[in-house]
C-alpha cells in the first residue's frame, strides 16, 4: 500500500480531531508535527484564592485553574 504523499503545510487532523497544519516532517515520513489553532488544555495549575478570608503563610487556600494553549504543536506518528 502507497502512502500519501505530505507536504509541509497541508491540512491534518491534530490528536483532538481539529484541523491543524504540518509544519514539519520527519525524513522517514514517519512521524509529523502539527500546529492547531484551536485551544487546547495546556495544564491546571493551583493559585492562591484571594478571595478566602487569609490564613497563615503557607496555608492560604488554593483553587485548581485552568491554562489552555493556542497554536499547539503535536508530533504525530503515522
Amino acid at each position: 500500500m502507497r502512502r500519501m504523499e505530505l507536504k509541509v503545510g497541508d491540512s491534518f487532523k491534530c490528536p483532538k480531531g481539529h484541523e491543524a497544519t504540518i509544519v514539519w516532517i520527519h525524513k522517514d515520513e514517519k512521524v509529523v508535527a502539527v500546529r492547531c489553532p484551536q485551544k487546547h488544555l495546556g495544564k491546571v495549575r493551583k493559585v492562591a484564592d484571594h478571595t478566602k478570608p487569609t490564613l497563615r503563610y503557607r496555608h492560604q487556600p488554593r483553587t485548581e485553574e485552568q491554562t489552555y494553549l493556542k497554536n499547539l504543536v503535536f508530533l504525530i506518528e503515522i
